[in-house]
């Protein structure tokens, strides 16, 4: 038996760092949409539980973003 064809597992929240070929970095921020938890996860504290890590995930990925692109922009200009 295979452990990892046994697990079952979903990806909630993403973060992107990336670089392009014309040299550009950017991130992006994806995973699953506030309003498919419901749908998702039919236990309701589950589905709170998942709600609230999505939510307050997102918004410290949301200052790492602000965090990188302000670096970025520091590096252009100093270039």
């Amino acid at each position: 038996m295979n452990k990892k064809q046994d697990r079952i597992e979903a990806t909630l929240l993403t973060f992107k760092l990336a670089l392009d070929a014309k040299g550009n970095i950017w991130t992006d921020i994806g995973g699953l949409p506030e309003k498919e938890i419901k749908n998702c996860f039919k236990n309701r504290e589950d589905a709170h539980v998942i709600e609230i890590l999505i939510r307050e995930g997102r918004i410290k990925l949301q200052g790492i973003h602000r965090y990188l692109e302000n670096e970025v922009t520091a590096i252009e200009y100093t270039e």
